[in-house]
């Protein structure tokens, strides 16, 4: 008997489902020829064999509704899985059209200088930039970065987020991009460099410098020019010291001094 209780232990111990099963299964027809008096056994075995049914049946059941549950649960966990991959592709969209509207704020709060370069780089694939407050502006906007880095200048592209925004939109919007940043340009400019300006009222070409018999004399507009030279202001390349002034910026320049200089333009 207590060999029989140790195996009944043994037994009831086992939780792989398909052992479980055997035995239940095995132990009812055993059971049931018993009960049709094909075998005998004695009762302790009997007894065993009960026991048997009794512990896997409880073993089955148990599996059954661990399995029901574990499908529910998977099927709530896929489902939840979906809903947060739509989540994330909808929130990497939403950061990607918050991304592209910045940067297109960015571009419309460019300057001068910062749209000088900004040109340039349409017309070329990298170019090489002096360190200053524009190259520091355009770096920390995301709109270019610097391969390589020199001492006093570093090269200079357009990120591929900038430059697929310019060709989808900033380059059909980029006259008036110029126009409204040179609008502010003039706007802010103190008036003894205003004066310099003005003078393209009456003339698009204007020399800063004066050669007589090997010596040159500089106007005043030249250290005023020079500062700006490379800038949307002028006409590009710029060689020399005669500048050519950009039509839009003369456009600009006549919308604000044009009529309080009509004797000048006219």
């Amino acid at each position: 008997m207590q060999g029989s209780k140790e195996v009944l232990d043994l037994l009831t111990k086992l939780k792989d489902t398909r052992l479980n099963l055997a035995i239940f299964l095995v132990s009812n027809l055993v059971l049931v020829l018993i009960k049709n008096e094909l075998i005998t056994l004695n009762t302790v075995s009997k007894t065993v064999l009960q026991g048997l049914v009794f512990v896997t049946s409880i073993r089955l059941v148990y599996a059954v509704i661990g399995a029901i549950l574990d499908f529910f649960n998977n099927k709530k966990t896929l489902k939840n899985k979906g809903a947060e991959a739509a989540l994330k592709l909808e929130q990497e969209k939403v950061a990607a059209t918050q991304t592209k509207d910045k940067m297109l704020s960015n571009f419309k709060r460019l300057d001068v200088f910062q749209l000088y370069i900004i040109q340039e780089l349409k017309r070329q694939n990298h170019i090489t930039i002096t360190k200053g407050a524009p190259l520091f502006t355009l770096k920390s906007m995301d709109i270019i970065y610097t391969p390589a880095v020199g001492e006093k200048a570093e090269s200079a592209s357009l990120t591929i987020k900038a430059g697929e925004l310019l060709n989808a939109k900033i380059w059909a919007e980029f006259d008036d991009l110029k126009y409204r940043a040179i609008e502010r340009f003039f706007i802010g400019l103190q008036p003894e460099e205003v004066k310099c300006f003005i003078e393209f009222l009456k003339n698009d070409n204007i020399k800063t410098t004066y050669n007589n018999r090997g010596h040159t004399t500089y106007y005043d507009r030249y250290y005023v020019f020079k500062k700006y030279s490379d800038t949307i202001l002028f006409s590009q390349p710029h060689r020399g010291s005669a500048y050519t002034i950009d039509p839009i910026a003369k456009d600009v320049l006549y919308s604000i001094y044009g009529e309080e200089n009509g004797a000048v333009n006219g």
